[in-house]
């Protein structure tokens, strides 16, 4: 079987009908990127600061030791991107990205100040605040980071219990805990890094509560690391991924800080208290925006990672009465597939959403018309996408998990520990219960506008609501105009039809019976992931389902996109479908139809796995899993890896103490 592992490999990249290097170009976002990204990938490869050597293994470092090598993985970074002697810039930053990828912990740890830290500063401060803080942010000479979840309150922002009391007197504001679950908990970098963060308090002013704000606060001594006086914070300790992200808590014991501090674009404070609230309390939330957008690179970084194992694993493994590759069984590669598709969609979606979000914040010279107005659609789609991007790549892991049997059990194969550092990504920023309700709440409102008084919002780009502008029209049908599913390979038309009718259909109906908002939220969850899958994949039916010969995508990679595309229509309708069943949309028939046609799609695209991982460009020092080996020889590298390990042979070091007074013992044998 290791002999053959290398040939069935090879068969099988062999198998792809696309260019597998074109693939790769599209992933990474051009030809030239892609080269970039592979020199990126060569330069940290043998870079003893950024990846780890052998004999040592990134997967047995200890939370002090990843704690230590992650902030030497930041200061690294740092040398090179300030480094007048390196004089490809493009390369440098492209080296952060690729040490993002080595590294969650890196990538979490780094974006808490330069996203997280920065986002709040330039969008909520005003252009003295962003003038003053910026260039010491882009310098690393202070290291923010982000103080908004308590002990006591998640991202609950109305309950938060932290003060900020305006003194007159001083004019200063007075920064406190008032009660144990005001501790400012799970802060990223908190616990040994950051020398400043934004925190959102409860401000006061003249006695009054008068809503949330941002502050800046400093936590510790620049020089010493010492904490600043009035400030009493640590380290959260042992958690179960993210072993080199040092999330800490922050007390403040009427901590003192000029009103400078408080962040002023939106509101304003003068030196005799008169204060002037935001246009709409909700600009206070919307630094959440970014964060949760953030998924979609995660989720590309991560979930990608875990589908090449799983995938590579696969069909390098034989088992079965004909001792058959088990990624030739369905129960396999219909599991995995729609999962591979997934990442095409999202990283397809990443390119619009990105240009969504500069309308929203015009690189911090944002216009407060047009932010707010654009501000609730894209709340409602990263929420959306938050839910949906959490959820199914959980789901996405544990498949991974499964399909490489016993061997994901060990570390050394690296799922365990994606699936650890994944974790938080399905309740950081926000449960998402929470976040898929708002969703449709901002859906329901903008369909009772649309339908009650004939409005839809003119944005200035493409909402992610757009089939809410013709609601009348899908509502008046009645039924799926096809009985033969595989229609939707022809004409992507029928699958955006269906989702939009169902999405629509099911909000329609609940409300027009005299529900309330609150009757519906059990199916808000699935009408937000819904939502957000139908944007998915409206955005690459646009992109990929046009005729063969179009400019800009080569051939091949045009149509194994469009494959992929259709994939996920008919994954989506898989899925979601039963909504649409049970509103009478479908039939019984067009189910089973739906069904059988999405299993063929699966086994038609089941040749093509290896091509479509290898899409994702992961060289194997960054899978770091001896099951995932490019040339498939997983299991002399896999044992090579484990007698590499500390103590893997040899005595036990407690043989004499606890094993050797017991087999000493005379008996028998």
């Amino acid at each position: 079987m290791s002999r053959q592992a290398p040939k069935d490999m090879a068969a099988e990249r062999a198998a792809a009908d696309f260019n597998i290097e074109a693939l790769q170009e599209l992933w990474n976002g051009g030809a030239e990127k892609n080269k970039l990204v592979k020199r990126a990938y060569e330069f940290i490869k043998s870079d003893p600061e950024l990846v780890v050597q052998p004999p040592r293994n990134y997967l047995e470092l200890s939370r002090d030791e990843m704690r230590e090598f992650t902030m030497g993985q930041i200061y690294r970074v740092i040398q090179i991107m300030k480094d007048p002697e390196f004089k490809d810039k493009e390369l440098a930053y492209q080296i952060g990205i690729a040490t993002n990828v080595y590294s969650e912990s890196f990538s979490m740890r780094f974006f808490v100040h330069d996203s997280l830290f920065r986002n709040v500063v330039n969008m909520l401060g005003n252009k003295e605040q962003q003038d003053q803080w910026n260039d010491d942010i882009s310098h690393f000479r202070i290291f923010g980071c982000f103080a908004m979840t308590e002990l006591g309150h998640s991202s609950a922002l109305r309950d938060i219990e932290t003060t900020a009391t305006y003194d007159n007197a001083t004019d200063e504001f007075i920064i406190d805990s008032p009660s144990i679950t005001a501790t400012k908990w799970w802060i990223g970098m908190a616990g040994q890094t950051a020398t400043h963060t934004v925190v959102i308090s409860q401000t006061i002013i003249n006695g009054k509560k008068v809503g949330l704000n941002w502050f800046i606060v400093q936590l510790r001594d620049k020089n010493t690391g010492e904490a600043m006086p009035n400030v009493r914070l640590g380290d959260i300790g042992q958690k179960v991924g993210h072993a080199g992200v040092d999330n800490g808590w922050i007390q403040f014991r009427q901590a003192r800080i000029p009103r400078s501090n408080m962040l002023q674009k939106w509101v304003s404070l003068d030196r005799h208290g008169e204060y002037t609230p935001a246009p709409n309390p909700a600009v206070m939330y919307a630094t959440l925006i970014p964060e949760r957008l953030s998924l979609v690179t995660v989720t590309t970084q991560m979930i990608s990672q875990a589908l090449t194992i799983a995938t590579r694993y696969g069909v390098v493994r034989r088992q079965g009465p004909k001792d058959q590759q088990i990624m030739d069984y369905q129960s396999h590669y219909v599991k995995l597939i729609p999962g591979i598709a997934f990442m095409y969609m999202i990283k397809s979606a990443a390119a619009v959403i990105d240009k969504q979000f500069e309308v929203l914040t015009a690189g911090g010279d944002m216009d407060p018309i047009v932010y707010l107005n654009h501000m609730g659609d894209m709340h409602a789609l990263s929420a959306s996408l938050k839910g949906i991007t959490g959820w199914y790549s959980t789901d996405i892991l544990e498949t991974c998990r499964r399909s490489c049997g016993g061997h994901a059990y060990s570390s050394y194969n690296a799922i365990g520990s994606i699936i650890g550092d994944w974790g938080v990504m399905t309740t950081g920023g926000g449960d998402n219960v929470v976040l898929l309700q708002q969703a449709t709440r901002y859906l329901l409102y903008r369909l009772e506008q649309r339908l009650e008084f004939d409005e839809f919002p003119e944005l200035k780009f493409k909402t992610s609501a757009l089939y809410i502008r013709d609601a009348k029209k899908y509502l008046e049908n009645k039924v799926w105009p096809t009985n033969d599913a595989n229609d939707c390979l022809k004409d992507f038309a029928l699958i955006e039809e269906a989702l939009n009718t169902i999405l629509l259909y099911s909000i329609h109906t609940a409300l027009k019976n005299g529900s309330t908002h609150n009757d519906v939220l059990l199916e808000s969850v699935r009408v937000a992931e819904l939502h957000c899958a139908a944007f998915m994949f409206s955005v690459s039916a646009e992109k990929y389902g046009q005729p063969k010969g179009s400019p800009g995508i080569e051939p091949s990679i045009l149509s194994i996109m469009k494959r992929l595309t259709a994939l996920w229509g008919l994954h989506v309708l898989h899925t979601y479908g039963d909504q649409g069943f049970k509103e009478g949309y479908f039939t019984p028939e067009q189910i089973k139809s739906i069904e059988s046609t999405y299993f063929e799609v699966c086994k038609s695209l089941r040749s093509q796995v290896i091509g479509l991982t290898d899409g994702f460009g992961f060289p194997d020092f960054i899978l770091k899993a001896p099951i995932a080996k490019y040339d498939g020889d997983i299991y002399e590298t896999y044992l090579e890896t484990l007698l590499t390990a500390p103590n893997s042979t040899g005595v036990a070091p407690y043989h004499a103490k606890y094993i050797k007074p017991l087999t000493e013992q005379k008996g028998k044998n």
